[in-house]
Parts: structure tokens; C-alpha cells; sequence
């Protein structure tokens, strides 16, 4: 556009004219329209540029409202507002706006307007210029856009927490999941530092000190790596976070952490390692229990032959001889040992059941012997029954093994100081479905009791909540499966602080129940008188002393013997005097082969001989197996003093 002026004397430019034309210059290069709304006619003068960009012919001069026609409806009472806000304030007034939008390419204005007054302050025109920003409004909505992506792609994210922090560790953002995994809303979270929140006191002034680095430096100088951060509530939250610096539109440095959370990888592998843990728990007792067989075989024949000739010798002395107490003590120590051996089948869980009359406070007496030796100061051990005998069918073995177990877990759960665990047995009262009234045992102690997770958990195997190398976690699970093997049932009560009651309660005998089943379990009498016609029983084992142990006792009890060191020899001896033979007696465990294959082959043979196996180690496999070969009984090697003659004549009797 040609400026025109008038030459001066010096020949430059007027310095009004000269203003003109740098003011025709900015406008040019900002692409600026100028107008003039003049007052109080209410009519624009607009330049050429003002009127292309409002859409209005060049040179016109259109009026306010016509102009308002081509701006957007939803932007026209904006536009109006801001000329208000212009024609009362002293200050020039910025505003935005759509034109176009009826030829379907809206386009956006920038108005930038100011009121001319005269010296008294009144309004006379409204001066302004007119910009086309829709490039940089395409621009600002689309980083709007994205920012709003951003932000609904990162509150969608689940088990990933985003958050932001300013130049002072500020929460800046918060995200949905961050509320989750840190336990802070969002409005909760927003200003706070960051070592205020999820830091850990002992990570503090490490956090404090790398942030203040990294923001200054604008550089992360750490790898994404596993952490342990802090919950709301202050538990362990542990997450595998990564950081990044980001700059603000100011330029401000910010700090965005990406934490994914790993309590799911964590909890799996702590279950990982506990099932990993059960199974090595659960090899050793494997273990044990096939240790506990192989000891108790072994050790059973010894025990079994000692006790058998201390009652042996002991008959051939007559009374008050000097050498039967040393005798009788030697058979108590066996009897000791004897229920030793059972107490290790017992823990291990590798015994057979055998129920027998047993007097529940007989049982309880003894297991409350052996914890007195062992109490700790400040332990009371009190025992509280209303009647004897309280008669219930039971494994002695396993019924010592509950009361040690549901005792020793008492006295565990007492302070450090001690306390109280009473036992307590009574006789309920008889309901619809008993036939004789059962036998309640309760272990009561006054210790720190248990809530209710614990407490629905306790009989879980390899449940603890004990120290790490202070509880297998078996106690309990033992005692439980026991007592259903019994046919009886368990419960717990307990509260945090009031200590805890075990009450198991077992089926019980009446006094003719125990008669009968004590007449079934009962060895001959010393008096019994001898078998007629003298049978004659084949004994078969390995051991030199176990044979002619057994020899001793049954020709005493007025048996013939023939004894045999293997299977092969027994089988050859009832070829030799067939139909002579009265009763088998074998061992279990031999080296050429078990005495189930001696059976069987006797039964092959033989179909009517009664048949009785011994073995140091009883099993429920080996008594079932037994049964199915038709053996009359299954004895136990260290009892052969007080079973083998009642069963041998009860096998010749079926026989």
C-alpha cells in the first residue's frame, strides 16, 4: 500500500506520515484488520482486511448488528459482553471468536479493542484491530485433544499409577489407579510433597536429595527399578517404577513417576516359596514317617524279645527272689521305649489305629506328667475331671499325642512371664444320635488369643503364626485329623486377649463296651490251661532271638514248635507234615520275601491253615492287605509277650 505525503524542505518524510506507514507495516506483517465503531450510530469503518475477515464488502459500512449476523451463534453474547466490558473499562479488552460458520468453514477471530474518550471521559468511538487465529486455535484444540487422551488413556490404566510433581515435589497429578494402590484420593494427594506420601522414612532423604538432582539437571539418573513404597495406611506397596522429566509450557521442570504395581507377582511368589516350602515340609515327613517304620521294625524286634524273656526269666524264679526287681525294672524301661517308638509312628502319622478301651483321665494325667518335667517358669499346669474312669475308644498313642500337641500349643500362645492351661474332662450330656454319652476334653489357657482370620485358618496344615523356625504349622492339623479318625469332633474359641478354648469331644464307652472289647484285647491267663493234643504252630522269622523267644513262650503256654528262618523253610516244612500243622506265624519283613507272599502261597497250598503276621511296623496298608488274604490278625512285635498266645488260640478256635 503507497503512502502519500508531502515533501518537506529536507526531503524526508513527515514524522506523522512516517508513523503511518510503520504503523501500515505491523498491521501488514501481523495480518491485522482495523476498525471504528462509531458512537452512537452504531456503524464500523472497516479496512479492507477487517471487512475480508468479518465478511463484509469492501469499503462498506455495515452496522454492529450486521456484523453480530455473521459471527456464531453461540459466540455473538460473548462478543456483545466483551463490547460492554470495553466501553466501561480503560483498558483495552481481548476476545475470541467463529465467523463463517454458515458457509460450513468456521474460521477464529481475535479481537483487540479500546474506547476513545474525550476529556471528560466519555465515550466518543471504539478503536480495534482484528486477527484470523485459527491456525493456533486448531493447534491449542489439538493438544487439548491430546491432552485429553492422554489423560483418559492414564485414568484407564489399571494397576499403573501415574503421577506428576512440580519443581518442589508437588503432586501435580494423580491418577485413578494411584488412588488405588496408595490409598490417597486425589483431592487428598494434589500439593502434597511426595516424601509425604508414598516414601518409606528410611528412603527419604535419598528420595529428597536424587529428586533435587534430577529437577535441577532435568536428566533421571536412575533405571526403572523394583521398590517397596508406603501405603495411606502405612503397609509395604511394592511396584516396579520407572521416571521421566517433562518441561511445563513455562519451562518448568516436572518429574512423572510410572509405578506398576506388583502386590500380584509379590503375593504369588511368597505363595510360590510357602507351597515350595509345604512340599519340602512335606518330603521330610514323608520321610520321617518311612525313618519312623525302619526304626520302628527294627528297634520293635529288640524291644519285643526283651520284654519277652524279662517275663520269661522272670517266671522261672520264685517269689522274692533278689534278681526280680533288677528284672522288673529292665521291663518298665522296655515299656518305655515301647511307647516311645509309638509316639514317633504317631507324629509321623504313619501308625494304624488301634482303638481299645482307654481311660481319658488316666491319659491325661500321664501327658501332664511329662509337660510338668518340661514347664517353663510361670507355667501352671492344672488338671479338673468330675468322675473316673472317663472311658472313651481311643489309640492311646494318638489320644497322648493330642493332649502334648493341644498343651504345648498353649503354653506357646502364653506370655513371656507364663500363665495358666487348665485340662479340663467331663461327661456331656447324651444326644439324639449317641448311643452312650461322649467325653469332652478342653484345653483352656489364659494367653493372647487368636482374631477371627486366624482363628478360620487354624487348623490349616502348615498354618503358623509362629517364627519363622519355631512351628511347622503341623500341631493343630494333626490334632484335627486325629480326632476325626476317632470318629469325634474339634472346635476352637478364642478372642484376641481372652486366651483360647480346644474342646474335643470323643464317642464313649459304657462299662459293658469296656469289658467286652478289654476280654478281646486280654492275653491268656498265667493259669489258662494248656491247649489239648499240644498243636503244633510254625514260626517264621529272621532274627535268632525273636525265634526262639517265641519258642519259649509258646511251649511254655503248651504249644509244639517248629521254627523257620525264611519262607522257603516253612513252606518245605508244611509239604513235609501236611495237615500236622495248627496255626502259620510269620514274620512280615524278611530278606527272601514278605509274609503277605508266604501267605499267599499258603493259601495256594494250604487254604485251611490259619495264618497270623508280626511286624515291628504296623500299617494301615499292611493291616488292609493282610485282612484280604484272610490273615487271622496282624500283631504288633513288641507285644508278642502280651498278644501272641490269645491269638494264636483265637486262631485255632476260628480254625
Amino acid at each position: 500500500m503507497a503512502i502519500h505525503t508531502e515533501p518537506n524542505p529536507g526531503g524526508a518524510p513527515a514524522p506523522a506520515a512516517r508513523q503511518d506507514h510503520l504503523l501500515q507495516l505491523a498491521t501488514d506483517l501481523l495480518d491485522l484488520g482495523t476498525w471504528t465503531l462509531a458512537l452512537p450510530t452504531m456503524r464500523l469503518t472497516l479496512s479492507g482486511r477487517a471487512a475480508a475477515l468479518l465478511g463484509q464488502p469492501a469499503g462498506s459500512e455495515p452496522d454492529w448488528e450486521a456484523v453480530l449476523e455473521g459471527v456464531d451463534p453461540a459466540d455473538r453474547q460473548g462478543l456483545r459482553q466483551a463490547l460492554a466490558t470495553c466501553l466501561s473499562s480503560p483498558s483495552p479488552v481481548e476476545h475470541s471468536f467463529r465467523v463463517g460458520a454458515a458457509s460450513g468453514t468456521p474460521r477464529w477471530l481475535r479481537l483487540r479493542a479500546a474506547a476513545v474518550r474525550d476529556g471528560g471521559g466519555q465515550v466518543l468511538a471504539v478503536d480495534g484491530v482484528c486477527q484470523d487465529v485459527s491456525d493456533t486455535k486448531r493447534a491449542e484444540q489439538a493438544i487439548a485433544e491430546t491432552e485429553t487422551r492422554f489423560r483418559a488413556l492414564v485414568e484407564g490404566l489399571q494397576r499403573v499409577s501415574v503421577q506428576g510433581y512440580d519443581h518442589q515435589r508437588r503432586v501435580i497429578f494423580w491418577n485413578g489407579a494411584s488412588e488405588q494402590l496408595y490409598g490417597y484420593t486425589r483431592e487428598e494427594a494434589l500439593g502434597r510433597q511426595l516424601e509425604d506420601l508414598i516414601i518409606p522414612p528410611e528412603m527419604r532423604e535419598l528420595v529428597i536429595e536424587g529428586t533435587r538432582q534430577w529437577l535441577e539437571s532435568g536428566v533421571v539418573s536412575v533405571p526403572a527399578e523394583e521398590l517397596v513404597l508406603r501405603h495411606k495406611d502405612g503397609s509395604p506397596v511394592p511396584v516396579f517404577s520407572s521416571h521421566t522429566m517433562q518441561r511445563s509450557l513455562s519451562g518448568e521442570a516436572q518429574l512423572y513417576c510410572v509405578d506398576v504395581d506388583l502386590s500380584e507377582r509379590v503375593a504369588a511368589e511368597a505363595e510360590r516359596q510357602q507351597l515350595e516350602a509345604q512340599l519340602r515340609e512335606a518330603q521330610k515327613m514323608e520321610a520321617l514317617g518311612t525313618m519312623a517304620g525302619g526304626i520302628a521294625h527294627d528297634f520293635n524286634h529288640v524291644l519285643g524279645a526283651v520284654l519277652a524273656n524279662v517275663s520269661l526269666a522272670s517266671g522261672m524264679l520264685p517269689a522274692g527272689h533278689p534278681a526280680l526287681a533288677p528284672l522288673d525294672l529292665v521291663a518298665r524301661g522296655g515299656r518305655r521305649a515301647r511307647r516311645m517308638v509309638q509316639q514317633i509312628l504317631a507324629f509321623s502319622r504313619h501308625q494304624a489305629l488301634e482303638l481299645r478301651p482307654v481311660d481319658l483321665v488316666e491319659e491325661a494325667r500321664h501327658a501332664l506328667a511329662l509337660l510338668q518335667a518340661n514347664r517353663r517358669t510361670g507355667v501352671t499346669l492344672v488338671l479338673n475331671y468330675e468322675e473316673r474312669p472317663l472311658w472313651v475308644s481311643a489309640d492311646a498313642a494318638q489320644l497322648q499325642q493330642v493332649l502334648l500337641n493341644l498343651c504345648t500349643n498353649a503354653a506357646q500362645a502364653l506370655p513371656e512371664h507364663g500363665g495358666r492351661i487348665e485340662v479340663a474332662l467331663q461327661r456331656l450330656p447324651a444326644g439324639p444320635g449317641d448311643a452312650v454319652a461322649p467325653v469332652r476334653l478342653t484345653v483352656r489357657d489364659d494367653g493372647r488369643g487368636m482374631d477371627a482370620a486366624t482363628l478360620a485358618r487354624v487348623f490349616e496344615p502348615f498354618f503358623t503364626t509362629k517364627a519363622v523356625g519355631q512351628g511347622s504349622g503341623l500341631g493343630l492339623s494333626v490334632v484335627h485329623g486325629i480326632v476325626l479318625a476317632h470318629h469325634g469332633h474339634i472346635h476352637v474359641e478364642s478372642q484376641p486377649g481372652q486366651g483360647t478354648s480346644v474342646h474335643v469331644d470323643l464317642p464313649g464307652l459304657d462299662e459293658d463296651a469296656v469289658e467286652v472289647a478289654a476280654s478281646e484285647w486280654a492275653g491268656l491267663p498265667d493259669d489258662s490251661p494248656p491247649p489239648r493234643g499240644r498243636p503244633l504252630v510254625i514260626y517264621v522269622d529272621d532274627d535268632d532271638v525273636m525265634r526262639l523267644t517265641v519258642q519259649a513262650l509258646l511251649e511254655r503256654a503248651g504249644y509244639r514248635v517248629r521254627l523257620c528262618s525264611n519262607a522257603r523253610q516253612a513252606l518245605d516244612a508244611l509239604a513235609q507234615a501236611p495237615g500236622e500243622a495248627a496255626v502259620l506265624v510269620t514274620d512280615f519283613n524278611m530278606p527272601d520275601g514278605d509274609g503277605l507272599a508266604l501267605t499267599q502261597a499258603v493259601r495256594e497250598r494250604h487254604p485251611g491253615l490259619p495264618v497270623l503276621i508280626s511286624s515291628g511296623y504296623v500299617s494301615d496298608a499292611l493291616t488292609q492287605d493282610a485282612h484280604a488274604l484272610g490273615v487271622q490278625a496282624v500283631l504288633h512285635k513288641e507285644r508278642v509277650l502280651e498278644d501272641l498266645i490269645a491269638h494264636v488260640r483265637g486262631a485255632l478256635q476260628s480254625g
